[in-house]
Order: C-alpha cells, then sequence, then structure tokens
C-alpha cells in the first residue's frame, strides 16, 4: 500500500498522464479506454515523485503524483519504492 506523502521511484521513458479534473472519479477501468488524457510527459530520466494520496492495491490503476508543480498520474505498475539517487564521481 502507498501512503500520501510517500516518495516513488518512477525509471526513464515512462509516461506521466494530466486527465480532466471536472472529472470527479477517474477509473480507467471503468470502461475500454478509460478516461482520455488532456497531455502526456515521458519522463526523459529516473527520477522520484511525491505521491499526492493514499492507495491500496485493489484501487484504481493510477497514482497520482506531483511532478514541477503539476498534479500528473501514473500507472501503478510503473512505480517502485523511494531509491536514494548515486552521483557518478
Amino acid at each position: 500500500m502507498w501512503k500520501a506523502g510517500d516518495l516513488v521511484y518512477v525509471p526513464a521513458h515512462i509516461t506521466l498522464m494530466q486527465f480532466d479534473e471536472s472529472i470527479k472519479q477517474i477509473d480507467p477501468n471503468e470502461t475500454y479506454v478509460g478516461p482520455s488524457p488532456l497531455r502526456f510527459h515521458e519522463l526523459e530520466k529516473p527520477t522520484n515523485l511525491l505521491l499526492l494520496e493514499s492507495h491500496d492495491e485493489d484501487a484504481s490503476e493510477w497514482l497520482p503524483v506531483l511532478y514541477q508543480g503539476e498534479r500528473l498520474y501514473i500507472n501503478k505498475h510503473d512505480v517502485l519504492p523511494y531509491q536514494e539517487e548515486k552521483w557518478l564521481d
């Protein structure tokens, strides 16, 4: 289970999506294709992101995260527990 405020590790080349926030419940499992995203953003480098809401294993496929000051969504299968960044000398 993920908790609001957790940092999650996201590998490179993962897509973040922004959905229409006026839709109260974002649940792509309800229909074949799910809600239409307003915007996509593919990460160029691995990063750690802040999880904005708690999430149970059997809940929606999408996790809300904070990315560059915006609320975006990522598929729960694309995140891993926080990893401290390792810098090369």
